[in-house]
């Protein structure tokens, strides 16, 4: 009988501590390798993914982590109705209703991406391709030298990565700017091989930005936000971490690598 009585005492224990367990909603944008889901998945995978999952288990939480068009998601943690976003590219509008962890998730390279053979000449120089119709994500931040000159570019929107590549390879557009990983994997679609074939990296890159989480400050979530960093800090030392970039080829983690210096003219 006491035995009994002890093993429902555990289990209403059990049940009191993970009903009082923080729990947290996250959103993001598929932008493989860092975000994916697979089709007919029920949750999302990649390298960010697995990152974040990681430090909040380490923090005693539980996270959910949803993926929306990217307008969306800004949308939900501008409104306060999802907890944080990532990968995040800084901006001074975006600080309006983020708090930014201190610390990177990882430092994105960014580069033009063009049709073969009809490609402008390029030699970083954003003022060269200026005019010319550029497909972007719907709300995307592509960096502040990108962003400083996207008000001379005719820009033409699109939904995600894969829509943006579609209407390069048709000569909708003429230049399409993405990370170097993401528009790696995106190209390496097995619906996209055809497109891949008619499409080329300029370089050099235009620049190599870091990118973080955003946490809502309509949620007020600084604590929060410096308790991530802190986990994060000592994650991104342990064989894990190194194990996590190598299960997702992405080099040697968030410290920034030298760009190449821009061609002459």
């Amino acid at each position: 009988m006491l035995r009994r009585l002890l093993m429902v005492f555990l289990m209403l224990l059990l049940r009191a501590n993970q009903a009082s367990a923080e729990s947290y909603q996250c959103v993001s944008f598929e932008y493989p390798p860092l975000i994916s889901q697979a089709p007919g998945s029920a949750e999302p995978s990649g390298f960010a993914v697995e990152l974040v999952q990681r430090i909040f288990q380490q923090l005693g939480a539980e996270v959910t982590i949803a993926l929306f068009p990217w307008e969306r998601s800004m949308a939900k943690v501008r409104l306060g109705e999802a907890d944080c976003v990532f990968t995040i590219y800084r901006s001074a509008e975006r600080e309006l209703f983020l708090d930014y962890s201190h610390e990177l998730v990882i430092a994105q390279t960014i580069h033009l991406y063009a049709r073969r053979n009809s490609g402008p000449s390029f030699n970083g120089d954003l003022g060269r391709i200026k005019g010319l119709r550029v497909g972007v994500v719907r709300q995307m931040n592509y960096g502040p030298k990108f962003e400083q000159a996207r008000s001379g570019l005719i820009v033409d929107e699109a939904a995600n990565v894969e829509q943006n590549f579609r209407k390069l390879a048709a000569g909708r557009v003429d230049l399409v700017p993405s990370n170097i990983t993401t528009a790696a994997a995106t190209l390496g679609l097995p619906g996209l091989r055809d497109e891949a074939a008619t499409i080329i990296q300029l370089s050099p890159p235009i620049e190599i930005v870091p990118s973080f989480v955003g946490f809502s400050k309509r949620r007020q979530l600084t604590q929060l936000r410096d308790r991530f960093d802190s986990a994060l800090k000592k994650f991104v030392q342990t064989t894990e971490y190194r194990h996590l970039l190598e299960k997702y080829q992405l080099g040697s983690g968030p410290d920034l690598p030298k760009a190449p210096a821009p061609a002459a003219n």
